[in-house]
């Protein structure tokens, strides 16, 4: 190509016809521009490409981190909710010699001794901090999302998941260094003195209290993160694509609602009893509301400031995060409330007349 060119402008200058051999060289120096713009272009779009690409990559890593924090936070509810349940049997006098003597003993006598720890994931978050330079427009919608679950939320359970071992901690140094039977206790030799000491030492209850303070805590903030981490789950598989299909541990319609069932729902509505597991009853008037926002069910309480998101299960129930709704209906088949659980909470809600 070179040569052709080379060969025009000898042929122009040896005619003597310079004004066109210089209108040649113009339309020619036009052309290898024009080449120029067009190759950086190129390279724009592939560097644009790589560049989308290793962001896409980016954002799967933290789609991953998410899954498995989703996963074990299900562990973490299990084991707490175990633990709390005995703590309170054993704050209210509720446990006995037979407790502390049988099959199950070492559940209630580690009950405040041992910990669950939630780490959370946050690799694929510090390599996408580290290219938020280079995010493109359309997933910049990602950055808040994320930034709130791996800053406020991760702080919040870092720091109770710290409390709870500086009380495990204090109890069992407490032990060791005032009960001369704590360490025979290893070797199944649990004495009367030992008994009593679960049952009826007001330190110890105290120690139990301040164990279900903190895991209460620890629960609530990885309840917020949970609820979180599957909004930024959502949006990730939104502009991402993938995965084609959500997976069965994101909360999500497992029935599609029709328009009616949905507006059917939506309303004000008063908490009007909270029943707690021990029994104890609640008597409420507070006020909540329910709203759709893309897709998704909030349930909000508007005193407290919290969101709880609700899928449908089937056409009576929706689900969430460590909670399961029951629609209310009156004999003519109108939705009159809610009978919401929440861990080990039941809340009893009634639909406001418009």
């Amino acid at each position: 190509m070179i040569k052709f060119f080379r060969h025009i402008r000898k042929n122009l200058l040896m005619e003597n016809k310079t004004s066109k051999y210089f209108k040649y060289a113009i339309g020619e120096i036009i052309l290898v521009v024009i080449g120029i713009l067009i190759a950086l272009q190129i390279n724009n779009w592939n560097e644009k490409r790589l560049n989308e690409n290793k962001i896409v990559s980016i954002l799967k890593e933290v789609q991953n981190d998410l899954k498995e924090d989703i996963l074990k936070s299900k562990e973490l509810f299990s084991y707490y909710e175990t633990r709390d349940s005995i703590i309170q049997l054993a704050l209210n006098n509720k446990l006995t010699r037979e407790n502390y003597l049988g099959d199950k003993k070492w559940m209630y006598f580690n009950v405040a001794t041992n910990a669950f720890h939630l780490k959370i994931h946050s690799n694929g978050y510090k390599n996408f901090s580290d290219n938020l330079d280079n995010v493109p427009k359309k997933y910049q919608e990602i950055i808040a999302p994320l930034n709130e679950i791996y800053t406020y939320n991760k702080y919040e359970i870092d720091k109770f998941d710290t409390r709870i071992d500086k009380i495990t901690d204090r109890l069992m140094d407490h032990l060791g260094a005032t009960k001369p039977w704590y360490y025979a206790m290893r070797q199944e030799e649990i004495s009367d003195e030992a008994v009593h000491y679960f049952l009826n030492d007001s330190l110890y209850k105290n120690a139990l209290y301040l164990y279900s303070n903190a895991a209460g805590n620890l629960t609530r903030n990885v309840t917020d993160f949970d609820q979180n981490a599957i909004k930024a789950y959502h949006k990730i598989a939104k502009l991402t694509e993938h995965p084609k299909e959500l997976p069965d541990f994101i909360p999500q319609h497992l029935i599609e609602p029709t328009p009616q069932q949905v507006q059917e729902l939506l309303g004000n509505y008063t908490l009007v009893k909270v029943t707690i597991e021990t029994g104890e009853i609640i008597e409420l008037n507070a006020p909540f509301v329910m709203k759709v926002e893309e897709q998704t069910l909030k349930l909000i309480s508007l005193d407290r400031n919290r969101t709880h998101d609700l899928y449908f299960k089937n056409n009576t129930s929706l689900y969430g995060v460590n909670k399961e709704a029951s629609i209310l209906k009156d004999e003519n088949n109108r939705i009159i409330g809610l009978k919401l659980v929440v861990l080990n909470a039941e809340l009893e809600l009634i639909k406001n007349k418009d």
